[in-house]
């Protein structure tokens, strides 16, 4: 081949591949742009609240701690807890009652199950008791046991229950409310239900007159301070 061909040869070669890499970027240039991989939903919001168009209703059933006794009209714990969370409240307090003792008012908390499944609640709170005192580890666990387990089983697992332990108070003894408080924190986790234990964590300090109205119940302020404790709880635990 004569010099002059093998010139024409390497001009034409280099002319045909810069037209192949012209081509090859108007396309690139014209085509439409690819977007990044979609994220998925989960990771794009949070999780939506249970009651997307309403204030859940949050029922309370306990002895004179939920009833009011030593608060203002009886505004105790559970319409201040209530109002912290923005939701209605129903309030099955009993004075004197509990899981074993009925109190005056012969009412167990086994007694108004068939009341709260008939209302209808969101959230169930079950409070105490102290009034149990006079009852023994034993009976005490076999009744918390029998209590919770019937009203998870007629509320359903759809609605949530949380059991919330009695608090030191200046006219019990510590080691009593510990007794009590271990037997219901059994008998709630046979259930499969969160149990809250304020005495240790001294929501309501028994050596801190300010919070009393007596030996046994908390005034405006300890019932005040047992909700802004509460609350929060409740929140994490119905919305986790």
């Amino acid at each position: 081949m004569s010099e002059l061909r093998r010139h024409r040869v390497l001009v034409s070669g280099l002319a045909t591949g810069l037209a192949l890499v012209l081509a090859l970027a108007m396309v690139l240039l014209l085509s439409p742009a690819r977007s990044e991989a979609p994220v998925p939903a989960s990771s794009q919001r949070p999780a939506a609240a249970p009651w997307p168009h309403r204030p859940p209703v949050i029922a309370f059933l306990g002895d004179s701690w939920t009833e009011g006794v030593g608060a203002t009209g009886f505004q105790g714990y559970a319409p201040r807890t209530a109002a912290r969370l923005g939701w209605h409240y129903l309030n099955f307090g009993i004075g004197g009652s509990g899981y074993t003792q009925p109190g005056a008012h012969h009412n167990l908390f086994a007694q108004r199950i068939a009341a709260i499944v008939a209302s209808h609640p969101d959230v169930v709170v079950v409070e105490g008791s102290l009034n149990d005192k006079s009852s023994t580890p034993t009976a005490e666990a076999a009744a918390a046991y029998t209590t919770l387990s019937l009203l998870h089983a007629e509320l359903g697992r759809g609605t949530p229950i949380i059991v919330l332990g009695a608090s030191y108070n200046p006219g019990t003894p510590n080691t009593t409310i510990d007794w009590i408080n271990a037997a219901i924190a059994g008998a709630a986790k046979r259930v499969g239900l969160p149990f809250i234990n304020p005495a240790p964590l001294n929501w309501t300090d028994p050596r801190n007159s300010a919070v009393w109205y007596n030996s046994l119940h908390p005034n405006d302020r300890g019932h005040q301070l047992i909700a802004s404790h509460l609350a929060p709880l409740i929140r994490t635990l119905v919305l986790r």
